[in-house]
């Protein structure tokens, strides 16, 4: 029980949140990130309910600031880490990283030749660009928690598999009842990105000024792997 609740645990944080990312970027690629981490209303009665089937497992240890920075801390790229948790569905974080392209993890090759997350330089430009697709999505989904959980693996994304949306959110309301769907819909991860030089160019975003992009990853989209997603931005 024990396992399969702290699986349900990790899958509630990563399907039904709201994640707001701010980065700072300088021109090597290094930078500063600002992260708020907003939970959907459904999320924490589910996580209390859930615990006191499993009194193993504690929610707030799981939530707690101090936890989530030592984990990051574990992460060699990532420096200066501060959390907090201003209101009990709601987490920060801000963090330095020596470069945006190894972020998730400078020793793992499969994300690193994954194409996630690129970075080019051609003369005085730089281009960063994401991509989230069937292929690049082979090479991070091992670091997500407990995918080898079958709670995890029936709602991760499955890169071998067709899954229609319909099919997909009914499987979310079996898990997490009738306002998981629209907590799915409705989650997004938000991306701010000011660079330390002058926009060029941007796919898939929105330009706010000459030095800022603004782009808006719908969550269903990464979940069923249905399209592919390019964002990028051009700066020098």
């Amino acid at each position: 029980m024990k396992k399969i609740t702290a699986a349900i645990l990790v899958s509630l944080i990563f399907f039904s949140c709201t994640m707001k990312n701010e980065i700072n970027l300088e021109k090597d690629g290094s930078g500063t990130a600002s992260v708020e981490i907003n939970l959907k209303s459904f999320v924490l009665p589910t996580i209390e309910d859930l615990a006191e089937i499993s009194p193993d497992v504690d929610p707030d240890e799981m939530l707690n600031p101090e936890t989530i920075k030592a984990q990051m801390e574990e992460n060699p790229e990532v420096r200066n880490v501060r959390a907090s948790r201003p209101l009990k569905n709601r987490i920060k974080l801000s963090f330095d990283f020596g470069s945006v392209e190894n972020l998730f993890n400078q020793a793992e090759d499969d994300v690193q030749n994954s194409g996630l997350i690129r970075i080019e330089e051609s003369g005085d430009k730089m281009k960063l660009t994401l991509t989230v697709n069937k292929e690049t999505y082979r090479g991070f989904s091992h670091l997500i928690p407990n995918m080898d959980d079958p709670t995890m693996a029936a709602l991760a994304p499955d890169p071998d598999m067709v899954v229609e949306e319909s099919e997909y959110l009914d499987m979310i309301e079996f898990f997490f009842g009738e306002d998981g769907p629209a907590g799915v819909m409705d989650s997004s991860l938000d991306m701010t990105i000011n660079v330390n030089g002058t926009i060029l160019d941007q796919k898939g975003g929105t330009k706010v000024d000459n030095n800022t992009v603004e782009f808006k990853v719908p969550l269903i989209r990464v979940l069923l792997l249905d399209t592919n997603l390019e964002y990028s931005v051009t700066y020098r």
